[in-house]
């Protein structure tokens, strides 16, 4: 049964405002200063199943959020290996310039060109008109005409006369020792691609070395990596380089170039 109470004044426990109560609500709530236990514990149930209900929604919300967010990095990100299957899946082509390195190098390098052959045919050919040879290699340092060169920072690095094109652990293996993802793939294919180009520009007398050489030959990775469809975090990379060369982050090139003087 109901208890009725006449008009008064009261703080309200729930907005805590001092206020004059008519007809046991709390004008500028509607907090109930009196009910009776049927209605309390209706209200309660209602109270607690809204509350459950509302840690529900957020908890799916969230969920939402982390899976939709999770598969929008590995996308952008390139952590993934749908381009890998569907290669597989056509058909790896046969190794077409000569590749020297372990098997997994080799088979890392099969794929890159494959991948130039199936959505960039343009340049895979450029390639094989300019590139000898790939092979592996994981030092730190070579010795040319009686000088010690150091690769810090370099993924790969051609010979312009011979062509035979050298590649570097951190160009054949992005993510890492083992790994093996879609970006792996179109950036090896791209490292190939900015090392045709310098022997391009050596064969046509553009070499200029520097800065200025790595900007054109980072330019033309970068439109056969986007005519591949090349994750975004790769070409946003390059694209990056190209509007602002001269940021100090690419000072590592200079350093590099200032070794053959």
């Amino acid at each position: 049964m109901a208890i009725h109470l006449e008009p008064f004044h009261s703080t309200c426990p729930a907005c805590k405002a001092f206020v004059f109560v008519e007809e046991g609500v709390c004008p500028d709530c509607g907090f109930p200063f009196a009910c009776d236990v049927e209605q309390d514990g209706e209200t309660i149930v209602k109270r607690t199943s809204s509350f459950l209900s509302r840690i529900l929604i957020v908890t799916a919300l969230m969920a939402m959020l982390v899976y939709f967010t999770s598969y929008s990095y590995t996308s952008v990100e390139g952590y993934t290996t749908k381009t890998i299957a569907e290669l597989e899946r056509e058909g790896i082509a046969p190794l077409s310039i000569p590749t020297y390195g372990t098997e997994d190098f080799n088979e890392r390098v099969q794929l890159a060109l494959t991948l130039l052959e199936r959505r960039a045919p343009s340049f895979f050919a450029r390639l094989k008109r300019n590139v000898s040879s790939i092979s592996y290699v994981p030092q730190e340092k070579l010795e040319l005409n009686g000088r010690r060169i150091y690769l810090t920072g370099v993924s790969a690095y051609i010979d312009p006369v011979t062509g035979a094109l050298r590649v570097r652990a951190s160009g054949a293996y992005l993510s890492g020792l083992g790994e093996l993802y879609d970006r792996d793939v179109f950036y090896l294919a791209g490292v190939l691609v900015h090392e045709m180009r310098h022997r391009e520009l050596y064969k046509s007398g553009l070499n200029v070395g520097g800065l200025a050489e790595e900007f054109e030959a980072e330019s033309t990775a970068y439109d056969a990596l986007t005519q591949m469809g090349a994750p975004r975090s790769l070409t946003y990379s390059l694209w990056q380089f190209l509007t602002n060369p001269n940021h100090p982050r690419y000072k590592g090139w200079e350093k590099y170039y200032r070794q053959y003087r």
